[in-house]
């Protein structure tokens, strides 16, 4: 899968520690079962999936077969 980032979006994505692994992982769980969003506005989708302890959502599009990331976030949270 390639991934094509900004150098904004590749700055804030290592600020948060967030890995080209794990936007990878999203991507291809929101690709392959279908569950994303999808936002008309700028064709991107939104992905999330659980890793670990935390929740990751990936913003992206597709362009000519690359994956372009737009945004990604992360967020623990544990229901009691």
């Amino acid at each position: 899968m390639e991934l094509q980032k900004s150098a904004e979006v590749a700055a804030l994505l290592e600020s948060k520690g967030i890995r080209d692994e794990d936007l990878i992982e999203v991507i291809h769980h929101g690709e392959s079962t279908g569950e994303k969003f999808y936002h008309p506005e700028g064709n991107r989708y939104m992905a999330k999936k659980r890793l670990s302890e935390a929740t990751y959502y990936v913003v992206y599009s597709i362009e000519e077969g690359r994956y372009v990331i737009h945004s990604a976030y992360w967020h623990k949270s544990e229901l009691r």
